[in-house]
């Protein structure tokens, strides 16, 4: 009956879970393409985002993820209405951009503190800018692809969290890069920008009539992912520092942010079905078998991420720059044993919270995507040294 009961898991996961996650892989290496063109200017030019960019490609994983995750429970309980047009769903994409906001303006005073003074302020409005763009695109992204997926009857867990990591990547990269290059063309389009969407901010917070109360509720979930944004310094300033290495490596530049994702994404789709099955009372036990199906169903489709990951980040470094494509042995062969490391950690995290009465949709899926982004960051560096030596 085991047998039987991990083929079904096998099937689903290559059914619902990995489409998601070539999808996102997809979308990741869009994100990619802008950050190995620019990997250099933004070196130079604007280091200070160098060390942010882990915290806010991280934020959008942890807010958004949480926030899938969450509509997926209240969904399954009742507690939401399947529509996008419902105020709960636009009250939750405004609390999103203030758990979003704050993270992200620490960062930069952090980095600040630390000596990056070079466009300093400029750096801060890009940051604030394109985290009101990019949060309100992603809120109702987040909000349509759980509730499409509900409406379907396909589980939420399994295909949600990657999409909404990976659209995170999609926008986060390119709207920074936007703001840089409208900086640098156009001064008075900048700040006419910038302005334009701190007064949309603004609007919608009067609108959605979010209360003082109403984000007291989002206490926890506010203080875990400022706490990882901190904690996501770690991947900023090794960015930073090895940012010439993974440069040097060509193919690592692009593939960044599409393997940070992935890892994510494989720990969030774990922490999602762990967080829902928990709420459910179908988990007894560390160690029931049902989790650890799951996680051998999504190890099944892990060679097959990492071989992509090759694939194509060798495919578009051969368009853009005119590298050779080639085989990365080291990654192809490591990727898949590195994301089952985080499966298990996600797994395991979102147990112990849970038996601690802290809700793993509101902290185990910000610890977790964080934490993936540290372990992806040392990985990359890992891989960059195997390849380029140094």
């Amino acid at each position: 009956m085991t047998v039987q009961e991990l083929r079904e898991k096998v099937k689903q996961a290559y059914k619902v879970s990995l489409p998601s996650l070539i999808l996102s892989l997809i979308i990741g290496f869009f994100g990619g393409t802008f950050l190995g063109r620019y990997l250099e200017k933004i070196s130079r030019d604007y280091p200070g985002l160098l060390v942010i960019l882990p915290g806010m490609m991280g934020l959008r994983g942890n807010v958004f993820g949480s926030m899938a995750s969450r509509f997926s429970t209240m969904l399954y309980l009742g507690d939401l209405e399947p529509s996008i047009r419902k105020k709960k769903v636009l009250k939750n994409i405004v609390i999103a951009m203030i758990l979003s906001l704050i993270p992200v303006t620490i960062l930069w005073s952090i980095g600040v503190i630390q000596g990056i003074r070079h466009h300093a302020f400029q750096i801060l409005l890009i940051v604030v800018g394109s985290t009101i763009l990019v949060s309100l695109i992603l809120g109702y992204f987040t909000a349509f692809v759980t509730i499409f997926a509900f409406r379907r009857e396909v589980d939420p867990d399994s295909m949600a969290a990657p999409l909404v990591a990976s659209m995170g990547d999609l926008l986060t990269i390119p709207s920074l890069i936007t703001f840089i290059l409208l900086l640098e063309t156009s001064k008075e389009a900048f700040w006419g920008s910038n302005v334009a969407l701190i007064l949309l901010f603004m609007f919608l917070l009067t609108v959605s009539r979010v209360r003082k109360t109403e984000i007291v509720e989002f206490k926890e979930l506010f203080t875990i992912i400022t706490a990882l944004a901190l904690l996501s310094l770690v991947s900023g300033f090794t960015l930073q520092r090895f940012s010439g290495l993974i440069g040097a490596s060509v193919i690592l530049g692009f593939a960044y942010p599409s393997i940070l994702s992935s890892f994510g994404n494989y720990g969030s789709i774990i922490a999602a079905k762990t967080s829902t099955s928990l709420h459910l009372g179908e988990i007894d036990g560390y160690l029931s078998k049902e989790p650890f199906m799951e996680i051998a169903a999504l190890f099944l489709t892990a060679p097959i991420v990492g071989a992509l990951i090759n694939v194509f980040g060798a495919g578009i470094v051969y368009l853009i720059a005119g590298a050779e494509p080639r085989i990365i042995y080291e990654l192809v062969l490591s990727y898949p044993f590195m994301a089952l490391f985080v499966m298990l950690y996600a797994y395991t995290v979102s147990y112990f919270l849970f038996q601690k009465n802290i809700d793993p949709d509101h902290v185990a899926i910000p610890l977790i995507s964080n934490n993936s982004d540290i372990f992806g960051t040392l990985y990359v560096v890992l891989m960059a040294k195997l390849m380029v030596g140094g």
